[in-house]
């Protein structure tokens, strides 16, 4: 189960997805089934990377990765 950030980012991510026309179109472009759209944008989701970066690449979002040096 994920907790605090994680969980909100899917939340948040669940916010864009409806923005976008809805999980339905989402699932239907990703070539996912809406049931595991569904389960995976719940707070309770745990997607794995490759789920998440195909839903992002359909939204047009890119996600990127750095090490906490760079961050600060």
């Amino acid at each position: 189960m994920l907790r605090g950030r994680d969980a909100e980012f899917l939340l948040g991510l669940r916010d864009v997805v409806e923005a976008h026309g809805g999980v339905r179109q989402l699932a239907k472009a990703a070539k996912l089934s809406r049931e595991s759209l569904y389960r995976l944008l719940s707070g309770n989701g745990n997607p794995r990377l490759s789920s998440l970066s195909t839903i992002m690449s359909v939204l047009g979002i890119q996600l990127h990765f750095t090490t906490k040096e760079e961050a600060a």
